[in-house]
């Protein structure tokens, strides 16, 4: 979908005067849902900004191209790698080469860190991972109703805390925020929140070996930000997995546009419109949901079917499009420069 966007990122800006969030009707982009205007990156929100004719330079560059490849799979984004090879055929795009699902493997030393022996000690499928990338920042308030929302689950997690800031929502991408004072991720918690859920939750600061928690079978949900490694690890492990409606209030567009791309059978939070923060009790009513409900077994049984279709698109010899896709880029790199032999 963030390459659909970008691609047609020039008709937009020709066809179009108003700002994009303006949009009286839908975006409509080649084998994804529709989109609101509002829900394109943030970099072409406003025209007057001097990074938005850039970004449609950019676009009108990428119609150059001789292909892209693409961290994705047929499982995952059929009806978009479809129109995509129509479009392609016809002279509109460049051809597309989906390749993935790519992700980190995992590693024997990131097997031994602690958390994994907590998830060790809890039943099958009772744990719900909480991870909202490593580059974004909730604010303060946010962290603190997040917090107590899982308190007030009362159900079994594992959370992995990064340093708020009221101040740039994208600080993680940047080195600690400026205003941690020294302090460590979790001092910004709810006092007593540490002690308080230590039966049954589990809060770890800045890092923790996703992809060997995902595939830990103690692990039963993913509430997270909706990235796009975080989807296709999830999907890989098997794992459901909700969006905590907090994809806004860390400022990640190209996650949220990734994410309004998904069919959503699990739960989601809703931020508000005045400040964006989601309150502690839609954030506990997600995660029971998520857990226990009805939409969460839902989402359990498709993401069942997704890791069947991630082990479909990674078979040597299966019908799924990633291996083909390879082999056709390698087949048109010997064609244009030989085998270098």
């Amino acid at each position: 979908m963030a390459l659909a966007s970008l691609l047609y990122l020039p008709e937009q800006d020709r066809t179009t005067t108003c700002e994009y969030r303006d949009l009286p009707e839908a975006v409509l982009l080649p084998g994804c849902v529709p989109l609101r205007g509002a829900d394109l990156i943030e970099p072409v929100q406003d025209r007057a900004n001097p990074a938005y004719p850039l970004m449609v330079d950019l676009g009108r560059q990428y119609l150059l191209a001789d292909g892209f490849i693409v961290n994705t799979f047929d499982g995952m984004e059929h009806d978009a790698i479809s129109a995509f090879q129509e479009l392609s055929g016809k002279g509109v795009y460049p051809p597309v080469y989906p390749v993935g699902p790519i992700t980190r493997q995992r590693s024997d030393e990131d097997a031994q860190h602690g958390c994994l022996r907590w998830l060790d000690g809890h039943a099958a499928g009772s744990v719900l991972y909480v991870c909202f990338g490593s580059g974004g920042a909730l604010s303060v308030e946010q962290t603190l109703e997040l917090a107590a929302g899982l308190e007030a689950s009362m159900q079994r997690f594992l959370w992995v805390v990064c340093f708020p800031s009221d101040k740039d929502c994208s600080a993680g991408y940047l080195g600690s925020p400026a205003d941690n004072h020294g302090d460590g991720p979790l001092s910004y918690l709810p006092e007593g929140f540490v002690d308080m859920t230590s039966g049954w939750g589990l809060a770890v600061p800045l890092w923790a070996p996703q992809v060997e928690i995902l595939n830990h079978p103690a692990v039963g949900g993913f509430l997270s930000h909706c990235g796009w490694n975080s989807t296709l690890e999830s999907a890989a492990a098997g794992r459901r997995r909700a969006d905590g409606g907090l994809v806004a209030v860390r400022g990640a567009e190209d996650e949220r546009c990734d994410a309004a791309g998904e069919d959503r059978d699990g739960a989601a939070a809703q931020g508000r419109e005045d400040d964006g923060v989601v309150p502690r009790e839609e954030v506990a009513a997600v995660v029971k949901e998520l857990m226990t409900g009805e939409k969460g077994e839902t989402a359990r049984l498709k993401a069942r079917e997704m890791r069947h279709a991630v082990a479909v698109a990674l078979a040597p010899d299966g019908p799924a499009r990633s291996r083909r896709a390879l082999e056709a880029v390698a087949s048109k790199w010997k064609s244009r420069y030989g085998t270098g032999e």
